[in-house]
């Protein structure tokens, strides 16, 4: 610790494992304060940050570390590790955070003495916040020398995880309300407390339980989380609506996409590609996949509604995995995490919103994910829900020809005709030989395109096997070799004459067999007329 730095190292609130305030506590317990929260009208926390953390400095808050080696269970070398983030700059929520041990709670008080202070100097007259601004936890992720953080809880409901040898992407959040929706107020509920189980030495899951209150909502969350080449988060939880809201959205994503291969114009940017995800996978009852690419449109929102029943998963994925797409060694865009929902109980039919909004650069979250329940649950009435979490690098391939790109533009010399490229390929990277593989024989496939719009005409459709002009760009000993079988890549492209008062239009394109069998995923797109 600094010498300069002027602290009573001491807890102001109630010390970490006194006996005498530990409590009976289980899931079905707090669902019980959740609902009687919920019965009553909305109070904000009581922890109010003082007037000196609330003014520090993004550099004065990014100099104040937390002590690792101090983490809840660090010195008992138990399989996980928890550090906690200390409030301050943009992070004034606090929570307050329990241990639970042998089926009893005990509160563990904010400790100036697990945190470096650094450069900061701070009068010891100055009270300690009353609580922590949120956690994460750490694992021997990557290597047994080192604990790897793969979980964080902060802000909001707000939380992120990564699978092995993965940087941060995408986030999600315990519940959303009205977000994205054009000229309504979006809330935001907070995760107000935070119920840490204490792990057994040969523990592969970690438990959690947060309690949620908002204006219109409280609820109660079980998170089991189980780190790993991927990263499962089981989701459980019991949410009470106290009034009527717009758009209920349970597993919540919040995404980046600035530009891709697609986008025009593009900004003025050295990279080709700036995005967290890049596009929605969709398996449905049936067990077909659709594929919706990202897009951004300057100045202008999309927002598609995708009727399921019963679906079987979503997957926000990450799927351009080339460096070269991207250029940026620093931000490893093309090492983001890929997150699959799998819907457990309390899901079986409701709506998936994909909304995309403007952004003008990559520093916000400008796309949004949720499932709406239907029918919506009532005002009063406990709900519950379950699902599964999958914080991954890539889907399984499915044997199907996978959606690699989208590209759009017009004809030479035909500026009033719509041209639409679509690439899929199988495998979607180079993969490594199992027996003697072969490309699949695409003399009698087609293209099968459809337009949700009767005035937009389509004009011509066709297939092009562009695999070796691909293979060909790749050079030997980098991207391809004599082990490795090379992905197919087939390209469909259409033309479409829109009317030019038509502003967009709702696509599809699959590719079939002979005999009308899709043998590629349903590339679903919705096409914006560019703004002038």
């Amino acid at each position: 610790m600094s010498p300069g730095l002027f602290v009573r190292l001491v807890s102001t609130v109630l010390v970490a494992g006194s006996a005498s305030h530990a409590e009976p506590f289980s899931f079905e317990t707090l669902c019980e304060q959740a609902r009687e929260l919920a019965a009553e009208p909305y109070r904000p926390s009581s922890l109010e940050l003082g007037d000196f953390w609330k003014s520090l400095s993004y550099d004065q808050h990014r100099d104040i570390r937390f002590d690792m080696d101090k983490g809840l269970w660090a010195e008992e070398k138990l399989p996980f590790s928890i550090d906690f983030f200390h409030p301050g700059w943009t992070a004034k929520e606090m929570v307050d955070i329990h241990e639970v041990v042998g089926g009893e709670s005990r509160p563990l008080g904010f400790d100036r003495g697990l945190f470096d202070y650094g450069k900061n100097k701070i009068s010891s007259d100055v009270p300690s916040p009353p609580g922590y601004a949120g956690w994460r936890a750490r694992c021997h992720l990557n290597t047994p020398d080192y604990m790897d953080e793969f979980l964080v809880f902060l802000g909001a409901s707000y939380f992120r995880a990564i699978p092995k040898d993965s940087p941060y992407g995408l986030s999600a959040r315990g519940l959303s309300i009205n977000s994205g929706l054009p000229g309504v107020p979006e809330e935001f509920p907070v995760f107000t407390r935070f119920d840490l189980k204490r792990p057994a030495k040969d523990d592969t899951s970690l438990t959690a339980w947060a309690l949620l209150d908002g204006d219109s909502v409280a609820g109660a969350y079980q998170f089991t989380i189980t780190p790993g080449v991927e990263t499962v988060m089981d989701v459980e939880a019991e949410i009470t609506l106290r009034k009527p809201v717009q758009q209920l959205g349970l597993a919540p994503f919040s995404s980046m996409y600035w530009f891709g291969e697609g986008t025009h114009p593009k900004p003025n940017d050295f990279r080709p590609e700036v995005h967290d995800s890049d596009g929605l996978l969709m398996e449905l009852e049936s067990g077909n996949l659709h594929f919706r690419p990202l897009e951004h449109t300057h100045n202008r929102f999309r927002h598609c509604v995708f009727t399921l029943e019963k679906p079987r998963s979503w997957t926000l994925v990450q799927r351009d995995r080339q460096f070269i797409s991207y250029q940026d060694k620093e931000a490893r865009y093309h090492e983001r995490p890929s997150v699959r929902v799998e819907p457990v109980s309390g899901m079986e039919t409701g709506k998936l919103h994909l909304i995309e909004m403007p952004t003008i650069d990559e520093t916000g979250d400008n796309v949004v994910l949720v499932w709406e329940p239907t029918p919506a649950p009532e005002v009063g009435e406990a709900f519950r829900f379950h699902y599964r979490l999958r914080w991954m690098r890539d889907p399984q391939p499915s044997g199907l020809f996978s959606v690699r790109a989208t590209r759009a533009g017009t004809p030479v010399q035909k500026p009033d005709e719509l041209l639409m490229v679509v690439d899929f390929a199988k495998p979607l990277q180079p993969v490594k030989k199992e027996g003697d593989p072969k490309w699949d024989d695409i003399t009698d496939w087609n293209p099968v395109v459809t337009l949700n719009q009767e005035s937009a005409k389509l004009l011509h459709v066709g297939l092009e096997d562009m695999s070796m002009a691909f293979v060909d760009d790749l050079p030997a000993g980098i991207g391809r070799g004599d082990q490795l079988h090379m992905p197919q890549v087939l390209r469909a492209f259409f033309v479409i004459a829109p009317p030019k008062d038509l502003d967009q239009i709702d696509m599809t394109c699959e590719l079939q067999d002979a005999d009308g069998k899709a043998v590629s995923e349903r590339w679903t797109y919705l096409w914006m007329r560019p703004n002038p």
